[in-house]
């Protein structure tokens, strides 16, 4: 542990390219004769090669936008993932990775476990978990700024603390609803803390009970499942394929969230501990019920919206839009504030109001780039994996240290911004009635030669370092046979490729996962279903959610209505009207009687809603009390698919090799 006082100043993480494996040395040894030598300050994203030639122009006198010309926008001249030269180097945990990233990680994020104490009173701790928190120190005790993920973050940052000082916490302000989880390890068991945050909060984290945060919550399982993998989830710790950034979320244990009982609202001033603050609860970044706090008299500004990466305006693992708009407004917002120390729930603190404004414009102008370029790109006629390759940071963005690239590169934002303005046609006639891609597969590899020949120039692709082109051949065959050893082994390569030449730790961490899948060395789920205790605290919500499992070709011509109740007294139904299931609300007022009803326990819910009792053995040993045919009633629950962990993973098992 280290504990830094004042103002902050640039760590970076201590690299070598020694190693003992002598291929690694080769390897490293050739990527850097391949990179030329460049150093890491020309790596990047400079504009694109003769972009600024096709502007956006008027035609004389319609004033309709001309296209900008597509081969412009598309060069591999600076693209990483097909042959732009990159410096490799070898971390201190062994991992191959982009130079770039370790020279410059340190300037807003931590390498090592640190107790930062930027101003008199307040400390930030960060590198203990995945985000960092920060606490104000009074004479009369404690306030926390955020508390951890997880119980098991608050667990290691507590113990840090109780290096600095005893002191209770008797306050606690929620940042957003991502860091809430830690709040009952802190308070000790305290049940007069007070807690502040968003009016909404309690609410938003009661609908992310099943899962991840997503827009339809019936997903939740499997965008929890990706949040598993983007956060190093089945990541190694060290050897080449291990993570770099550790954006490591912890093991997931029981909640320890403690519930708002003092919301803000936006503007609203309290005085707690005899700290005089100010809340606003107006902007966000990456969820909706975020809280700014401002201490006036100090000119200190507790953040959540500088983080030590370019704003991520799409999340890998799936998520709700992040409007730009919300986000930009928020950053400027915070940079007219003219504060003196900034404390992020995301990054290094800041110092100097000079200092401030500038990481804050920097930043601020990222966000702005990306959600400008790609308006400007969709005004020009491009389509979503076009502006991937359009929107590149100008050289004095891509610099500037708090746009290093390091947790979500920005080529994955502007299609999340096209498919929320446009949808996800393109405008291309040839595109709105695709092929299925296995079907597309079967009919190109014969005409690209057969698959020997895709194979070959899968290699050569591969070997020419065209990383992105080799993947996409080797995908081809995968899509016809997922049973066929050389694709499978190529493709993992070419994932593992991309992943080391990557800065973004989240993109590392989804190409090596499903690398290390592919050979056979890890299992990758697809869907992580809620939690028993998730379900038992709501069993009519997960009724609805149990409505989307239905299978069509099961339940036919069936058209009955099943009554739940539940041992608290709650009550629900499903209308199966052939192959739709209408959720019921309240069945005691719906227009058709129930001719099934099911009692039981929310417990006993859970372990059906997560199929690990089958409804018929339920039935028979009691659990589950019958009301009408018991086996009609088990057919029913038969109709809708139960979940398989064997089979819920992103890539099937190799067979080969197995005894058959």
């Amino acid at each position: 542990m280290t504990i830094k006082t004042g103002r902050n100043n640039s760590d970076g993480l201590d690299a070598h390219t020694g190693g003992s494996d002598q291929n690694r040395r080769e390897f490293l040894t050739a990527a850097t004769l391949f990179a030329g030598g460049v150093g890491v300050s020309s790596l990047g994203f400079p504009n694109i090669a003769r972009a600024a030639s096709s502007t956006v122009e008027n035609i004389e006198g319609s004033g309709v936008v001309e296209n900008i010309a597509r081969e412009e926008a598309m060069t591999f001249a600076t693209n990483r993932y097909m042959g732009a030269p990159v410096a490799m180097i070898e971390a201190q945990n062994g991992a191959i990775t982009n130079k770039e990233l370790l020279s410059r990680i340190g300037d807003f994020n931590w390498v090592e476990p640190t107790i930062e104490n930027p101003v008199e009173g307040i400390y930030v701790l960060g590198g203990y978990s995945l985000a960092p928190m920060a606490f104000i120190e009074t004479e009369d005790g404690l306030i926390a700024f955020d508390t951890g993920d997880t119980r098991h973050d608050a667990e290691l940052n507590i113990q840090a603390i109780r290096t600095v000082t005893d002191k209770p916490f008797k306050a606690i302000i929620y940042g957003h609803s991502h860091t809430c989880y830690g709040a009952a390890v802190l308070a000790e068991g305290n049940s007069d803390v007070m807690v502040i945050g968003h009016p909404g909060l309690n609410d938003v984290v009661k609908e992310n009970a099943g899962g991840a945060p997503a827009f339809y919550p019936e997903v939740g399982p499997y965008l929890t499942a990706r949040a598993v993998v983007q956060f190093n989830g089945y990541m190694p710790k060290e050897g080449p394929d291990a993570y770099v950034v550790p954006t490591n979320l912890s093991e997931m244990d029981n909640s320890a969230f403690i519930p708002v009982n003092r919301p803000v609202q936006d503007g609203e001033e309290l005085t707690a501990l005899g700290v005089r603050m100010q809340f606003f609860t107006k902007y966000g970044s990456d969820d909706k019920v975020h809280t700014t706090v401002w201490l006036p008299d100090r000119k200190i500004l507790f953040t959540t919206m500088l983080w030590s990466a370019p704003p991520q305006l799409y999340s890998l693992r799936g998520d709700v839009f992040r409007d730009p708009r919300i986000w930009i407004e928020g950053l400027k917002f915070n940079r007219d504030l003219n504060a003196d120390v900034l404390i992020s729930a995301a990054c290094k603190p800041v110092v100097g109001a000079g200092k401030i404004r500038e990481t804050l414009e920097q930043y601020l102008d990222g966000a702005s780039f990306v959600l400008d370029q790609s308006l400007r790109g969709i005004l020009g006629g491009l389509g979503p994996d076009d502006l991937r390759h359009f929107v590149k940071f100008p050289k004095y963005l891509d610099e500037a240290p708090i746009n290093l690239q390091s947790y979500g590169e920005i080529s994955s934002y502007p299609p999340a911004i096209y498919y929320q303005t446009v949808g996800w046609y393109d405008n291309d006639a040839a595109n709105l009635k695709p092929l299925a891609p296995i079907d597309e597969a079967q009919r190109l590899v014969p005409l690209m030669g057969g698959r020997e020949k895709v194979l070959a120039a899968a290699r050569t692709a591969l070997d020419k370092r065209e990383f992105a082109w080799a993947a996409k051949l080797a995908n081809q065959l995968y899509l016809i046979n997922n049973q066929d050893k050389e694709a499978r082994e190529l493709k993992a390569e070419c994932l593992r490729q991309m992943a080391y030449v990557s800065t973004g730790a989240n993109d590392r961490a989804h190409l090596m996962s499903q690398a290390l899948s592919l050979e056979g060395k890890i299992s990758v789920a697809r869907l992580i279903p809620p939690p028993p205790e998730a379900i038992v605290a709501a069993p009519a919500t997960f009724v609805d959610y149990f409505r989307v499992r239905i299978d069509p070709e099961k339940s036919g011509t069936t058209n009955k209505v099943i009554r739940f109740e539940f041992a608290d007294g709650t009550r629900a139904g499903l209308h199966v009207r052939r192959a739709v299931a209408e959720f019921v609300a309240d069945p005691d007022t719906y227009q058709h009687r129930a001719e099934i009803t099911l009692v039981m326990s929310g417990e006993t819910w859970s372990r059906l809603y997560l199929s690990l009792a089958k409804p018929e053995e339920l039935i028979e040993q009691g659990e589950v009390k019958v009301r009408g045919n018991a086996t009609e009633a088990a057919r029913l629950l038969d109709l809708f698919d139960r979940y398989k962990p064997e089979k819920a993973v992103v890539v099937p098992p190799a067979l080969y090799g197995r005894a058959r």
